[in-house]
């Protein structure tokens, strides 16, 4: 049986390489293939990188403009926390759950085996049907109790580790999609959805896990006029790219901001001129005075629960 044509890439934007202002790669954006357990990437989103800065999600102040009260749920809340990364990379986050290889990979060739994994076991591909689904690798150790492990998958030959779930949640009233591929290649990522019908005309833009938190997802219209939607997707970098609106139309000279949900709204994007682009310098961008108004411990702030008062929506396999 002849084997299934290669994956086509998620539908994104054309790539555009970063200016030498905006920063390289971000550093320690990957995990290792192999480890003995010592060696836990800090993930960039935790840096001062004006590129992938965030809020620390354990902690969630109150903010005095805020119309309603603050999530009891700690999680990525952007709106209560206030976000400091640059305007220009607000729809995009540094992760540490791509993996990276120091070999060349063919997972969508039938037969294909990697080298062993410290602690992991390969599962095999499979045929469904003219198709051919890659394989993945599994942890030798048990899953944590009230957990279930959920596989990592193949964007390409870039490989997004798995990671451990909840088996239940229990902050409300959510189900879980399995990830599953496409015939053309393409993965649909494993996620939470509202169990409740969303607004009339829009559909669940999927959460995504960033390999030490959840990231929730939100609603989303199913069209806009004018605009397409691009769907999010990782790179090789470790980088997630989190889908947005694109304008149909092209303007000479000019880049389009992606716009981003801030947790709240969505936070509509916009143009800039190519020049002004290319001689932003981000590495010494400063926000705006008052960024950090929602995280001040000084303030008085509704009691919030820690971390131990819950269930961790996600685990990562040491």
């Amino acid at each position: 049986m002849p084997v299934s044509r290669p994956p086509i890439p998620l539908s994104a934007a054309p790539s555009r390489a970063a200016p030498p202002s905006h920063g390289g790669r971000p550093e320690g954006g990957t995990r290792p293939y192999t480890s003995d357990g010592s060696h836990r990437p800090t993930p960039p989103s935790r840096s001062d990188d004006h590129r992938y800065g965030r809020p620390d999600y354990h902690t969630v102040h109150a903010y005095p403009s805020a119309p309603r009260p603050v999530p009891v749920r700690y999680a990525y809340r952007p709106y209560y926390t206030r976000w400091y990364v640059h305007p220009y990379y607000r729809y995009t986050y540094a992760t540490t759950v791509v993996v990276g290889f120091g070999f060349p990979c063919y997972p969508w060739s039938v037969g294909w085996m990697p080298p062993v994994r410290s602690g992991w076991m390969w599962m095999d591909g499979y045929w469904a049907g003219a198709y051919w689904m890659p394989g993945y690798w599994s942890p030798m150790a048990v899953a944590p109790v009230g957990y279930a492990y959920v596989p990592g998958w193949w964007q390409g030959t870039v490989y997004i580790d798995g990671y451990y779930r909840p088996q239940i949640r229990h902050d409300g009233d959510w189900r879980w999609q399995d990830g599953y591929y496409l015939d053309d290649g393409t993965y649909v990522r494993g996620h939470w959805e509202p169990t409740r019908q969303g607004p009339s005309g829009y559909t669940w833009e999927a959460g995504f896990w960033d390999g030490q938190t959840w990231v929730e997802g939100f609603w989303r219209p199913e069209f806009r006029s004018g605009f397409t939607w691009v769907s999010a997707y990782y790179d090789e970098d470790g980088v997630m790219h989190a889908g947005y609106w694109a304008p149909l139309e092209q303007r000479q000279g000019s880049v389009w901001i992606p716009g981003w949900f801030d947790g709240n709204q969505w936070i509509e994007g916009y143009w800039v001129a190519e020049s002004q682009y290319d001689n932003e310098d981000v590495q010494s961008w400063q926000p705006e005075q008052g960024w950090d108004d929602g995280h001040d411990d000084r303030r008085e702030a509704a009691p919030q629960a820690s971390p131990d008062d819950e269930q961790p929506l996600g685990i990562p396999v040491e």
